[in-house]
């Protein structure tokens, strides 16, 4: 049970589920302590949704590593479980049951909900990380995108059921109690906004990440026939894409801070725990020449993606 469990990569999956509930009852219920409301999706819905967006993560990495036996044997031969403690028809077989059981919960939230279009949401998810798996991982670019973007749908998903759910709730309350319908328009404003910037940084610092690892495992990767960033334009060009894609992250955080988040908490939180770690992660980058190396660059945004996570809890303090 264990050795499957590690390939579910727990950590993972906690950064996940930290990730949904900071987004739910940090950012959101922060944002809403003005208006006298909180989140609106009732606990068990939530989380229900949540254990559903874990099972369905989970399931991806298991199928993750059924397909990338060969390509670990070569980037991590000490790591490798699929086809040693664990078995590949067991491994299949655990794909298979986290996958349904997270469509099936994911499908009954959406319902109890009454948003029958989010309930497309856990078979896109189910089916982009199997076709990445066996296709899109080693074509270019395509793989890095599609991890990108489901990583990107976290915090977006729990922002549309919240906002949703208010919208339909407490619209009339919540016009009166704002006085005129331009404050009520502000006021979801302000919450999409937030939202759309967390999606944003998701993708964006994915993007960066998914880089990071191709560049780690360029060995194996070459080995298998993988077509992807370091292969096809080099380790020079894969490293300024890295550089870029972390300066219009930290472009867009800066531009947020300013905008909307003056305050000293945001200015020296934002400063020290989300840009400082990006910009050593991009110079470590720069200057990295071993798998090593890489792994530590890649690290090191991690800490910034849960630092920036985060951040969420202090939203209540800065407004």
């Amino acid at each position: 049970m264990k050795p499957l469990l590690r390939l579910a990569r727990p950590l993972n999956l906690a950064i996940i589920a930290l990730t949904m509930v900071s987004i739910r009852e940090g950012l959101l219920a922060g944002l809403l302590l003005g208006a006298g409301v909180g989140p609106q999706v009732a606990p068990l819905h939530f989380m229900l949704l949540v254990l559903s967006t874990l099972l369905i993560a989970g399931a991806g990495n298991i199928i993750n590593d059924y397909f990338d036996q060969r390509i670990d044997r070569i980037n991590r031969p000490d790591t490798v479980i699929v086809g040693r403690t664990v078995k590949r028809r067991v491994a299949m077989a655990a794909h298979i049951v986290l996958s349904s059981l997270g469509l099936l919960l994911g499908w009954w939230v959406a319902w109890r909900q009454g948003l029958w279009y989010m309930a497309l949401l856990p078979p896109f998810a189910i089916g982009a990380l199997w076709t990445y798996s066996t296709t899109f991982k080693r074509r270019f670019l395509i793989g890095n995108g599609l991890v990108a973007l489901l990583t990107a749908l976290v915090p977006l998903q729990t922002g549309l059921y919240e906002i949703i759910a208010l919208q339909r709730a407490l619209p009339a309350d919540l016009a009166q109690l704002m006085h005129d319908q331009d404050t009520y328009r502000l006021f979801f404003n302000t919450l999409w906004t937030a939202i759309i910037a967390y999606t944003g940084f998701a993708f964006l610092a994915t993007l960066v990440r998914e880089l990071q690892k191709d560049m780690a495992d360029v060995q194996g990767d070459k080995a298998e026939g993988c077509r992807t960033v370091p292969i096809v334009m080099g380790m020079g060009w894969s490293k300024g894409l890295v550089l870029a894609y972390t300066a219009l992250m930290i472009l867009g955080i800066l531009v947020v801070r300013q905008t909307y988040l003056d305050d000293r908490l945001s200015f020296w939180y934002i400063n020290l725990a989300i840009v400082a770690p990006l910009l050593v992660s991009a110079g470590l980058t720069y200057q990295a020449h071993t798998r090593r190396e890489h792994l530590l660059a890649g690290n090191l945004l991690k800490v910034a993606m849960v630092m920036a996570v985060g951040y969420a809890w202090l939203i209540r303090y800065t407004l």
